[in-house]
């Protein structure tokens, strides 16, 4: 049998794709070929197993998966722009074939559920990352800010006349956002903090580099993260390899986007996360919520380990079998 491994189209700009596959890469007993989880459908040749975790998709017309691909449903999560192609009969059957289906998040189990596939909750395979193997004898020990509250001042104009003329007027609003964004930062964390820690972002184009030079950036960001003393963040994927490493985070909940946010987010925010989210930013004073940081620098939550168990369980099963 041969191993595939899940990548991802040119306009990716998410290291937080090449971070799940790298949260598959350690069970693999060899990587005979490289699939990109938006043309699945057109793969031809040997039988592959490949580990069927992340967002679902961009391009859904073209699912489910070609025949020649065994796959693992696990961390799967449907996307609700997707979620009419990727629930349509065609598909609900190619669940059928391959269940239980391992869920990311509660809102795609319930799909699935709704549909008569026999779903479960999973947790994100990222859960499983080993910390061996991102450990820096360098230890910097550092505070990092990855995107928090990144959905406030999100800005990234093209060069056209309309994109200018767009810009230009959204202008305004960006640096209010900001400005807005920062006075809520200031009142969680203390001065202190704020002027130690080192500010990393999550999202940047990847359409130049390789899918080898796209996994060792992806690899550079975790190394980061597994060597932090202390983790701010609003991005999933920078929190959740956090819990796998054992490294403090604390996760900012603006309950700044829309459903699609939502839907994969309160899965982890509610308990595995020590999450500050807007209510208590508006309701806390700046005191109260220093303490909240204070105490939730200490560590983590506990409960996801239970997933992290299961999930390593689950893969290792089906790499064996």
């Amino acid at each position: 049998m041969k191993f595939a491994l899940l990548v991802y189209w040119n306009k990716v700009r998410n290291i937080g794709e090449y971070i799940q596959s790298l949260a598959a890469l350690p069970f693999l007993p060899t990587v005979d070929n490289y699939l990109n989880k938006e043309t699945l459908s057109d793969f031809s040749g040997d039988m592959h197993k490949l580990i069927l975790n992340g967002w679902f998709m961009h391009y859904p017309q073209n699912w489910p998966p070609a025949n020649h691909i065994k796959p693992l449903f696990i961390s799967f999560h449907i996307s609700p722009k997707a979620k009419d192609l990727l629930l349509s009969d065609k598909a609900i059957e190619y669940y059928k074939i391959h269940q239980p289906i391992g869920c990311r998040d509660h809102d795609t189990v319930n799909l699935l559920k709704n549909k008569g596939v026999d779903a479960y909750f999973s947790g994100c395979l990222t859960l499983a990352l080993n910390r061996d193997l991102y450990l820096d004898e360098n230890n910097t020990d550092e505070i990092i800010f990855s995107d928090v509250l990144y959905n406030m001042a999100r800005f990234n104009p093209r060069i056209s006349i309309i994109s200018l003329t767009r810009s230009i007027l959204r202008t305004p609003k960006v640096i209010y956002q900001e400005w807005k964004k920062r006075k809520l930062i200031q009142k969680i964390f203390p001065e202190p903090i704020l002027s130690k820690a080192k500010y990393i972002i999550q999202e940047k184009s990847l359409r130049k580099y390789s899918h080898e030079e796209r996994f060792n950036i992806a690899t550079d960001f975790l190394k980061k993260l597994a060597n932090a003393k202390l983790v701010v963040t609003s991005r999933l994927h920078t929190a959740l390899p956090c819990l796998a490493f054992g490294t403090p985070v604390i996760f900012i909940d603006g309950k700044l986007g829309r459903k699609f946010d939502t839907s994969r987010l309160s899965s982890y925010t509610d308990s595995m996360l020590n999450t500050i989210n807007m209510h208590d930013i508006q309701n806390k004073s700046s005191e109260e919520l220093q303490i909240l940081v204070n105490e939730y620098a200490k560590g983590n939550p506990t409960v996801h380990q239970k997933y992290r168990s299961d999930l390593i369980k689950r893969v290792n099963e089906f790499i064996e079998a």
